[in-house]
């Protein structure tokens, strides 16, 4: 009896109401002799949706934006309420902040889905409208409530629709900082920036991906201050530029501005991505500093370079020394020229040049850390311009360089390393086939050879003959943090089961591997090594454990991490060399789902770039290897 006064109460309360509102205006004009139940109610698989206007379009516009708001927040509501997305880390403010800022930042973005965009009052189950006049204020208003189909199912497909197009933009803001290392052009950074500048408009401001796309955008515009021009006077009348970033020659497809104290006739023209400047030196004199300014715009600042050069030049010794392993320039290579003892250094493009020589018989000597100090003959002659290269082979390789017997003018000659010895195949690629995700023997390529998946070279890791199969590895440098990036993940999420096995040589401490998102909070699980040890985490609220085992000597080992979870507990082994040196207790799994996978370099939560030599890395990404197979892969291997 009491719940049904209760209801009567509560039914004569709204009935008063509407009767008060009602009394507010009077209705001249409807669709329909009698406004539907349905107006005022709620239905399954329909929204009812209302809204005003000042005419009658103006009305059936703002009913259409209701629905889609509706459709957008339903939605959003939906996601905060069942999804884990990057979006929701925010660094302050309460659970309601955070959900109520996550709820705009996804309706900022499902307002852009095809679906959203079809909306329109064709598709309208049902519709009903009426003008209104307003006694107390004398004016008219439209009301137009409408009757939109929308059911669960269209709703799981839209969750479904969004969380693709979210997974796309992270995909785009990974390439975007990816790229960062592999410029080519001084134009594409002008392109990336416009690109960025377009990309940003996909953000809501309380999406924390928005200030990233911001920090990527001055990111890329300070890659035109870094932006170095490496010259040298190949002979007389020609100098030879290169513009350099990051150690890499890049292009640009700009016409230079030249200008000379003294040469005339000067031009310009590309030879790949060599600027070679060609100029009359005719009204210049040894006795004066003689100069050409070398001026290029990039995005909304110049690059300039003062080139001296000489009117007297009678003879040039010049070329590149490269890496015999990988081809790529050697760069800051430290020259001396024997009998005079001139020195010289290598630019980054490995360039290096020699003027004002006597005729006669030379040799060059090089030298750089990591390197064998090779040394090369060099004749010259009156008149001429002769090219040397130079071939450096890396420190510890079992193979030797033997030099050429002379340089002629103007002909270019490479000493070939020797052929290392290549051991007979053991078909390690087919050694535990199940499960394995990628494989990397990076003989002279970062492409898996069981899957698609291809490493990006970051700051131009090196290939070296130095490897436990006679084939190629590569060395990874803590002086200019070279490292791998791989754009996927490579660890199935969440990474409960998994196993990673590598060969290596040397080891400092810092960051062997780690999978990453952009967020130095869940920069995980990672390898690193401290004082000697390797140290693992598996998760961003847990500091890791270190594996106890004795310290590596500098020769080839076989290194293997395997992850196991069993009945809720999670567990980590170390081996090398095939056996089991050490299992410990891990604090659960990484939180949060990553979108590449780092091998060497500075990781993204603060670990230092590491120097050793890496080779045959294999990744299991949900299988836990069992003791029998770790040792069947480095019996494969060795």
């Amino acid at each position: 009896m009491r719940r049904f006064i209760t209801m009567l109460l509560f039914a004569i309360t709204a009935a008063v109401a509407a009767y008060a509102q009602k009394a507010q205006y009077k209705v001249e004009e409807s669709s329909s002799r009698k406004m539907p139940e349905w107006v005022m109610s709620t239905e399954k698989d329909y929204l009812i949706v209302t809204a005003t206007g000042g005419d009658i379009e103006e009305a059936k516009a703002a009913v259409i934006e209701n629905v889609k708001k509706q459709i957008a927040q339903s939605i959003a509501t939906r996601i905060v309420a069942e999804s884990n997305l990057q979006t929701s880390a925010f660094e302050s403010g309460d659970t309601f902040s955070k959900s109520q800022s996550l709820e705009t930042s996804v309706m900022s973005r499902t307002a852009k889905l095809p679906f959203i965009g079809e909306i329109s009052l064709s598709k309208a189950a049902d519709y009903y409208w009426e003008r209104r006049f307003y006694r107390t204020t004398g004016r008219y208003e439209y009301f137009y409530a409408v009757k939109y189909p929308f059911s669960d199912f269209e709703m799981r497909q839209l969750v479904t629709e969004y969380q693709l197009y979210d997974k796309g933009l992270n995909e785009r803001l990974a390439k975007f900082e990816t790229g960062l290392d592999f410029v080519s052009s001084v134009e594409e950074i002008g392109e990336s920036i416009n690109n960025l500048r377009v990309f940003l408009n996909e953000f809501d401001v309380q999406d924390p991906r928005y200030n990233q796309v911001q920090i990527l955008s001055n990111r890329y515009r300070e890659l035109y201050d870094q932006i170095t021009i490496d010259w040298f006077q190949e002979k007389k009348g020609i100098i030879v530029a290169n513009l350099t970033l990051g150690g890499r020659s890049i292009s640009t497809s700009q016409r230079p501005v030249l200008r000379s104290n003294c040469a005339s006739q000067i031009t310009s023209s590309f030879e790949g991505n060599a600027l070679v400047i060609r100029y009359n030196d005719d009204n210049c004199y040894d006795e004066d500093e003689n100069y050409i300014d070398l001026r290029l715009k990039a995005g909304n600042k110049y690059i300039s370079e003062r080139i001296f050069f000489k009117s007297t030049v009678d003879i040039s010794l010049t070329g590149i020394v490269s890496d015999a392993a990988t081809g790529e320039p050697v760069a800051y290579a430290r020259l001396t020229l024997i009998p005079s003892g001139k020195t010289a250094t290598t630019g980054r493009n490995g360039m290096f040049v020699y003027n004002d020589l006597s005729s006669g018989k030379y040799s060059i000597q090089a030298v750089k850390a990591g390197y064998k100090t090779v040394e090369v003959p060099a004749s010259v002659m009156s008149g001429s311009t002769v090219r040397a290269d130079i071939v450096m082979t890396p420190d510890g390789s079992a193979d030797t360089y033997t030099p050429p017997a002379t340089v002629t003018a103007e002909k270019p000659v490479t000493g070939q390393p020797e052929q290392p010895v290549i051991k007979p195949e053991k078909d390690p690629v087919n050694t535990v086939r199940n499960g394995l995700a990628a494989y990397f023997r990076f003989n002279g390529t970062t492409r898996s050879e069981v899957s698609a998946i291809q490493g990006i070279p970051v700051n131009s890791p090196q290939y070296t003959v130095d490897s436990p199969d006679g084939t190629k590895a590569i060395a990874l440098s803590s002086l200019d943090l070279s490292q791998i990036s791989f754009p996927k993940p490579m660890i199935a999420y969440p990474a409960r089961n998994y196993s990673i096995s590598f060969w290596m040589k040397g080891y400092s401490n810092g960051h062997v591997w780690s999978m990453a998102c952009g967020d130095s909070r869940y920069n995980y699980p990672k390898l690193t090594i401290k004082e000697g040890q390797f140290y693992i985490n598996n998760r961003f609220d847990y500091n890791g454990s270190s594996f106890t085992h004795p310290q590596l000597d500098y020769n080839w080992h076989f290194i293997a991490i395997v992850v196991r979870t069993e009945n809720n507990e999670t567990t980590a082994g170390l081996y090398i060399d095939g056996v089991l040196v050490d299992s410990i207790s891990l604090a659960g799994s990484a939180s949060q789902p990553c979108t590449k996978f780092l091998l060497g370099g500075e990781s993204e939560s603060g670990d230092n770039a590491i120097d050793f030599y890496i080779d045959n890395l294999r990744i299991y990404s949900s299988k836990a290897l069992s003791d029998e197979e770790v040792a069947q892969i480095y019996l494969s291997e060795k």
